[in-house]
């Protein structure tokens, strides 16, 4: 089996577009599963979780998502979407925690691919670091989920450009 010998075959191009970084995750998936287990990191996990979450929302609601900062208020009206079908007991809670998690993760890749930064874990969970400053998104997105965030997906996203 050959290793990689730079980490240019393990990084994401977040300026890519959805088809070209499926094709790109599936190609690590392969490579992964023969043994090459180095590239099995947390940047490609949450990448793995984006790509989950564009197509639950292609087939949930036949919307296209992609990596543009445009998509952040389509994103914004797919996730309030989410938390009526939630409020109205429509999603089960087992489904609750699944949406915010693949929610999150593209949510922290917009704002990798429109901002910059890097996905960082940490003992609080899941953040993207932008110029040292993390955005705990997964627990942003559960507490919007939930009705308890004090603030819309926009408005979230806007402060954190605010860093740059």
């Amino acid at each position: 089996m050959k290793r990689l010998d730079d980490q240019s075959g393990r990084l994401i191009d977040y300026s890519a577009d959805i088809s070209q970084l499926e094709a790109f995750y599936q190609k690590q998936y392969e490579l992964i599963r023969s043994g090459n287990t180095d590239l099995a990191t947390f940047e490609l996990v949450m990448l793995g979780n984006t790509l989950d979450f564009i197509q639950m929302v292609r087939l949930s609601f036949g919307i296209e998502l992609d990596g543009d900062e445009k998509s952040v208020n389509v994103f914004d009206e797919v996730l309030d979407a989410f938390k009526r079908g939630i409020a109205n007991k429509n999603v089960f809670d087992i489904a609750q925690s699944k949406i915010a998690e693949k929610a999150a993760s593209y949510l922290g890749f917009l704002v990798i691919a429109n901002i910059g930064g890097e996905w960082t874990d940490t003992m609080e969970g899941a953040a993207v670091s932008v110029k040292g400053r993390k955005a705990f998104v997964y627990d942003f997105v559960k507490q919007y989920l939930s009705g308890n965030a004090d603030t819309s997906v926009t408005e979230y996203y806007k402060d954190i450009k605010i860093i740059r």
